[in-house]
C-alpha cells in the first residue's frame, strides 16, 4: 500500500513549502550569527549549552552520563562521594599571523609561542564553562591534544577532552581542571592535595643550520650538537616560566604530572640578498609542557607542630598513606 504522501517518484517525500523552507534557512542563519556573538565574547554556543544543562538537571538517582573513565576509576571515585556527570571538552582553532625569524641568530618565534599559549588558554577556559554548566566540581583525566592540518600550515588546533566529576556539597564556581588518571587523583586526595587547575607553557624556537653544524653533523666522531642543546634549553627555561605563571595565577603551591612534548620542524628562510643563511635547511623547535597544579585542602589533616613524626609511605595499590612501621616485610615478597 502506497504511504500517503507518495505522489510524485517512487519513494519521493512531498517537496516543502518554499515559505516554510525560507523561515528554516533564516532561523539556521540566526541561531549561527548568535553563536558566533557568544563565542567572541567568551560564552558557549546555544545549542551546547542545552545540550549541557539539559544532563546537569537530572537527578543524581537518574543521572545517564558518559565518562572516558576505567571502571576502577569511576568506583574509586565513587567511595571519595564522586560522581561522573559527562564528558566535556574545549577547543580552539588558531590562526597565526606572519612569524618572524632571523638570518643571523637563534631567535624564539614569539608569534608562534603567543599563539600556541592563548589557543591553550581559550580552550581550557571553555572547557572550564562547560564543566560550569553541568554543575560540576571538576574535571579528572583530561587529555590534551595538538592537532596540525595538512590543508592550513598557519593554523593552531588545541582539543581537550576529560570526565566532569560531581561531589558532595555545592560546587565551586570556578571548576577545577587535571590531567591525572582516576587513581592519581584519588591517591592525592587522600595525601591532602586538591587539584587547582591546568597549567601549560609553550616556546617556540628558531635554530639557524650554521657552517659549524654542518661540519658536526658530518663528522665521523661522536660529538654534541652543542647548537640544539642549547635551544633546547632557551625553549624548556621559557615554557617553564610561562607553566609557572599559570599555577601561580590559579593560587597553587605545587605540580605533579607535568608532561614535555616538542617537535623539531625542517624550515627554509625567504630573503634577496647574498646570505648563504637562504640556502640552508634551519629548524623550529616547539615545546609544550602540561601538568595540574595543586594546592592544600582546607579541610586536609595539618602536621603536628613538633616533632619529626613518623615516616610515611604512599600506597601503590589503595593510595592510602601508612606508617613505615606498619608495613610487614611479606608486603615486599
Amino acid at each position: 500500500m502506497p504511504w500517503p504522501w507518495n505522489r510524485g517518484a517512487a519513494g519521493a517525500p512531498p517537496p516543502e513549502d518554499p515559505a516554510a523552507a525560507q523561515q528554516r534557512l533564516q532561523q539556521e542563519r540566526d541561531r549561527q550569527e548568535r553563536d558566533q556573538y557568544l563565542l567572541e565574547s567568551g560564552q558557549l554556543p546555544s545549542t551546547a549549552r542545552a545540550r549541557l544543562e539539559s544532563l546537569g538537571e537530572r537527578g543524581p538517582g537518574a543521572l545517564a552520563f558518559t565518562s572516558d573513565l576505567a571502571p576502577d576509576e569511576a568506583a574509586l571515585l565513587r567511595q571519595q562521594g564522586f560522581q561522573a556527570i559527562c564528558l566535556v571538552g574545549g577547543s580552539a582553532l588558531y590562526h597565526v599571523g606572519y612569524a618572524y625569524a632571523s638570518a643571523w641568530q637563534d631567535v624564539e618565534v614569539a608569534q608562534l609561542s603567543q599563539a600556541y599559549n592563548e589557543a591553550t588558554r581559550l580552550a581550557t577556559e571553555r572547557m572550564a564553562m562547560e564543566a560550569a554548566v553541568v554543575g560540576a566540581h571538576g574535571v579528572v583525566g583530561v587529555r590534551y591534544t595538538i592537532v596540525r592540518h595538512e590543508w592550513a600550515d598557519r593554523t593552531i588546533e588545541v582539543q581537550l577532552v576529560g570526565t566532569a566529576v560531581r561531589g558532595p556539597g555545592p560546587a565551586p564556581r570556578q571548576p577545577w581542571l587535571c590531567d591525572l588518571s582516576g587513581q592519581e587523583w584519588w591517591a592525592l586526595r587522600r595525601a591532602g592535595y586538591e587539584a587547582a587547575a591546568l597549567a601549560y607553557g609553550h616556546c617556540t624556537w628558531f635554530i639557524l643550520t650554521q657552517m659549524q653544524d654542518e661540519w658536526t653533523e658530518q663528522s665521523f666522531s661522536n660529538a654534541e650538537l652543542r647548537h640544539f642543546s642549547e635551544a633546547l634549553a632557551h625553549c624548556r627555561n621559557r615554557a617553564s616560566a610561562h607553566l609557572l605563571r599559570c599555577a601561580r595565577d590559579a593560587g597553587a603551591t605545587g605540580l605533579v604530572g607535568v608532561h614535555i612534548s616538542r617537535r623539531l620542524d625542517e624550515v627554509r628562510l625567504t630573503g634577496s640578498d647574498e646570505n648563504p643563511a637562504y640556502e640552508r635547511e634551519h629548524h623550529n623547535l616547539v615545546l609544550s609542557m602540561i601538568g595540574t597544579a595543586i594546592r592544600r585542602r582546607p579541610d586536609a589533616e595539618r602536621p603536628a607542630a613538633s616533632g619529626r613524626g613518623p615516616s610515611l609511605v604512599l600506597s601503590l595499590r589503595d593510595g592510602r598513606l601508612v606508617p613505615a612501621e606498619s608495613i610487614a616485610e611479606s608486603d615486599f615478597e
